[in-house]
């Protein structure tokens, strides 16, 4: 996960130095004992981390809309008859 590891002695020491290789892209790992307690990120890692994003259904109709599929003249008659309606194999359990 992160690039370097540093204690919470290390990290308070080397402060700046520390926040300047975040803001560079580098995640920073601190520990207390051994047992990482807290991650450095960069402002920018952290907002692509937490920032809101549509639901799944939202992204696709905006791709629908970006790529004009609406204009495609597309229906549903188009995809009857396609599925296979038999109940498949028989399977002996």
């Amino acid at each position: 996960m992160a690039e370097k590891t540093y204690s919470v002695a290390e990290a308070r020491q080397n402060f700046a130095r520390l926040i300047r290789s975040a803001e560079r892209g580098k995640a920073i790992e601190i520990t207390r004992r051994g047992e990482p307690v807290a991650v450095l990120l960069s402002a920018a890692e952290y907002l692509a981390l937490t920032e809101e994003r549509p639901r799944f259904v939202e992204a696709l109709d905006a791709l629908r809309d970006e790529l004009e599929v609406g204009d495609l003249g597309i229906g549903d008659e188009e995809f009857e008859g396609l599925r296979d309606e038999s109940p498949g194999r028989e399977v002996a359990l």
